[in-house]
């Protein structure tokens, strides 16, 4: 338990739940000659976009202990210069919390969730000093029932985990311990895992105490929620082959009607999850899309207590957060997690390969409809993260490719290669436990080579035009072939709508492409994106066009593609748009539907066996 001090003592309360308001005080009892500096971060770690917390302080004061006001000055837009003082000083300030993400903060009347950076200033000169954190108990009348989930140390042995005081050993540390107020369910497990003896202790085993959280109501079958999660995470633990880095772990799940997120931390996650996607009790004898995919979503981010969270590149490793800290490792971290993420579920017995599978086609499915592939490689994708990937317009699918997907795709194709050449005696969990051993654990950055040298130099495995050609040029991956070798057959086939996502074969399929995506308009419909070398685009179709007819028969988001695949190939058809006030008669040529749909099917179970394990 962290002997704490008092020099720097946080206090937050949640003020108004009506006005998103939080209350914080933050007492300095370190003199300063040149007077303090506070600041904010500008970014929280594992989401690369800078986001400016700072702009939700709307009042901030400043008072010494006699509790006369202080000057302070503000010398930018996430910093403030206090005065030289001689004795303790309390920095009021009051947060607008509001963004329902994983991100930042929100405060409503069934909970207030919040991350360190939106709420707590640093003292530039004194981040790795020890802090104390007070949580208030809210005095209004819908929190009477609310209590805390966190991962923040206690600061008393005897405490329990609820309001009252908390400790953390620097800003770092502070910062990286998401913190739920409300009514919530818990949904405890445990997970006890074999670590490695020695001469002094034998047949050792380490305990994990995991707790998911579930704030928003809910009707779901927790004690199969679990049973999977605690089987997820028993794998990650074997994964690494050591001594677990966490002892309690949080999964804080805020529920919604349909949002989706999740970011990691150093001994907890948090997620945004739809309610209505979690298993229920009648659902026992199958496995629902929405909760394989929140599985999934469990398994990427507590893959993330080890790769990102602890091994992460040097770049990351060093940043203040006050500004971009740029790197082309991202498809490693993201990447290789969105590979194993999937794949863990059907190595745990959670799912089957046959599940897996489908999922892994929904994945090339993806990368195969981004034309941005041929634009950009995916270690410009991870350096560009902050301008291009978090900041995306209408024009992404035909610019970028997301370092997530295409990282997935050559994780996969890394791994395959590496079983091939190594006689089926490493694969890429021998990577992730190099990167684990001689970083993560020792606290080193990784630099920009670390794939190649782990790869060429310390397995010594001849794959470096493969490396090459995957990661600094648009050539395609030869992902049919490395399968087909493995006892999987990938087919490509036209998409049946547009809410076909791939993974499966399908009974009926368009014979024909539009190019455009769009949504319900009052008339017509809205083009919200528009794919390069298609229908749509030749034609000359803008994003915001209100696509009102083809051939003037009015159209709506129910019937456009139903008018338009009425239609043969090389067809001219007239589509009639209203843009910017003026109607627009564009000359439309029909074309055939693409190959962009991909689904693959098990060709030699044999073979499968030197990838993937049998199914239950």
């Amino acid at each position: 338990m962290l002997q704490h001090s008092a020099d720097i003592h946080y206090t937050l309360n949640v003020s108004s739940l009506a006005g998103h308001t939080l209350d914080i005080s933050l007492q300095i009892n370190m003199p300063s000659k040149d007077g303090h500096e506070l600041t904010l971060p500008a970014w929280i770690p594992g989401s690369y976009m800078i986001r400016d917390f700072a702009k939700n302080i709307v009042e901030i004061s400043v008072q010494d202990a006699q509790g006369q006001p202080l000057s302070i000055h503000k010398l930018d837009k996430q910093t403030w210069k206090l005065p030289a003082n001689s004795g303790p000083i309390t920095v009021n300030y009051c947060v607008y919390a509001f963004d329902l993400s994983v991100r930042s903060a929100y405060v409503f009347d069934d909970f207030a969730f919040f991350n360190g950076t939106s709420t707590f200033l640093a003292i530039k000169e004194h981040r790795e000093a020890p802090v104390l954190v007070t949580l208030i108990k809210p005095e209004l009348a819908q929190c009477q029932h609310w209590r805390v989930a966190t991962t923040l140390p206690l600061a008393k042995a005897t405490q329990h985990h609820d309001f009252g005081d908390y400790c953390a050993d620097n800003y770092n540390d502070l910062i990286d311990h998401p913190i739920l107020m409300g009514n919530y369910d818990i949904v405890p497990f445990d997970v006890v895992t074999p670590i490695a003896s020695t001469s002094l202790q034998q047949n050792a085993e380490h305990t994990c105490h995991f707790e998911l959280i579930l704030a928003g109501g809910h009707r779901s079958d927790t004690q199969r929620m679990a049973a999977d999660l605690r089987k997820l995470c028993a794998h990650h633990f074997a994964l690494f082959g050591d001594t677990p880095p966490v002892e309690r772990y949080l999964f804080i799940t805020m529920l919604t009607g349909k949002d989706f997120g999740g970011l990691e931390h150093m001994s907890s996650t948090a997620l945004l999850y739809s309610r209505d996607d979690l298993p229920s009790t009648a659902q026992a004898d199958h496995m629902p899309d929405g909760y394989r995919t929140f599985l999934s979503l469990c398994s990427h981010e507590f893959l993330h207590t080890w790769h990102v969270k602890r091994t992460k590149p040097a770049a990351l490793q060093a940043s203040t957060l006050s500004h971009e800290a740029y790197t082309p490792q991202l498809w490693i971290y993201e990447g290789f997690t969105s590979y194993y993420d999937d794949l863990s579920l059907t190595r745990s017995q959670v799912t089957n390969n046959e599940s897996y599978l489908e999922v892994l086609g929904q994945t090339l499915t993806r990368l195969e409809r981004n034309a941005g592939r041929f634009k950009q490689t995916v270690t410009a994708s991870s350096f560009d993260a902050w301008t291009k990937f978090y900041q995306q317009d209408a024009s992404a699918i035909n610019n970028i490719v997301s370092y997530y997907v295409k990282g997935a795709v050559i994780a996969l194709c890394l791994d395959l290669h590496i079983r091939a050449a190594s006689q089926h005696t490493k694969s890429l969990d021998d990577v992730m436990r190099y990167l684990w051993q001689r970083h993560g654990k020792m606290d080193i950055g990784t630099p920009d080579d670390i794939i190649q040298h782990i790869v060429l130099n310390e397995m010594g495995l001849p794959l470096a035009a493969f490396l090459q050609d995957a990661l600094n040029t648009t050539k395609e991956l030869t992902v049919t072939e490395l399968l087909h070798d493995f006892g999987v057959t990938l087919h490509k086939r036209p998409r049946i709508d547009a809410s076909d996502v791939g993974g499966k074969p399908a009974p009926r399929v368009q014979k024909t492409q539009f190019g455009a995506a769009f949504k319900a308009a009052d008339t017509g419909v809205l083009v919200t994106q528009v794919s390069e070398n298609t229908p749509a685009y030749n034609a000359g179709l803008q994003v915001s066009d209100q696509l009102i007819s083809l051939d003037d028969w009015q159209v709506s988001a129910a019937n456009l593609l139903t008018i338009y695949n009425q239609y043969a190939p090389k067809t001219n058809v007239t589509v009639t748009v209203l843009r910017h006030q003026r109607l627009k008669h564009l000359s439309l040529t029909v074309d055939n539907a693409l190959l962009d749909t991909i689904y693959l099917t098990v060709s030699d179970a044999q073979k499968l066996k030197n990838w993937l394990p049998e199914s239950n």
